[in-house]
C-alpha cells in the first residue's frame, strides 16, 4: 500500500528561507507590496451613530455591488429587511470622507435609487440621521 502526503503548505512554506518573502504566484507581488487602505467604516463611528437613531434603525457597514462595478464597502441604515433603506457609497473608494453618493431603497424587492451626492461623509451621515428620522413617523 502507498501513502500519499498531501501537500498543505507548510512544508513547503519552511523550506523557503526566513528572509524571502511568501508571494502569490497569480500576481507575482510580495506581501509586503499591500498597503492598507482607508474605507468608509474606518472613518464612521457607527456606536455613536447609532445612539441617534430610533431603537428599531441599525447602522452598519456594508459590502455592496453597484452592477459591474466591484464590490463596495458602504455604510447601511436599515430597520427591517422590508422597510426602506439609506446606502452611502463614496464616489471613489480612495477618498471615503468627500463625495458620498446617498441611495435610498424602498424595501427588500425595490432598487436602489440614487436619490443624491452630498460634499463630505459627515454631512451624508447627518443627512441620513435625519432621513431615518422622517421614515420613521
Amino acid at each position: 500500500m502507498t501513502r500519499h502526503r498531501r501537500n498543505t503548505g507548510a512544508a513547503s512554506a519552511s523550506k523557503r528561507s526566513e528572509s524571502e518573502p511568501a508571494t502569490d504566484p497569480s500576481d507575482g507581488g510580495t506581501l509586503e507590496e499591500i498597503r492598507r487602505v482607508e474605507t468608509i467604516a474606518d472613518r464612521v463611528d457607527v456606536q455613536s451613530i447609532r445612539r441617534e437613531l430610533p431603537d428599531e434603525w441599525d447602522v452598519r457597514p456594508d459590502l455592496v455591488q453597484f452592477g459591474s462595478e466591484p464590490l463596495s464597502e458602504t455604510i447601511r441604515f436599515r430597520r427591517t429587511l422590508a422597510d426602506p433603506q439609506l446606502v452611502l457609497k463614496p464616489i471613489d473608494d480612495s477618498q471615503p470622507g468627500r463625495d458620498i453618493v446617498f441611495y435610498e431603497r424602498d424595501g427588500l424587492r425595490a432598487a436602489r435609487e440614487r436619490t443624491m451626492t452630498v460634499d463630505s461623509l459627515s454631512e451624508a451621515v447627518r443627512v441620513a440621521v435625519n432621513r431615518v428620522h422622517q421614515l420613521d413617523r
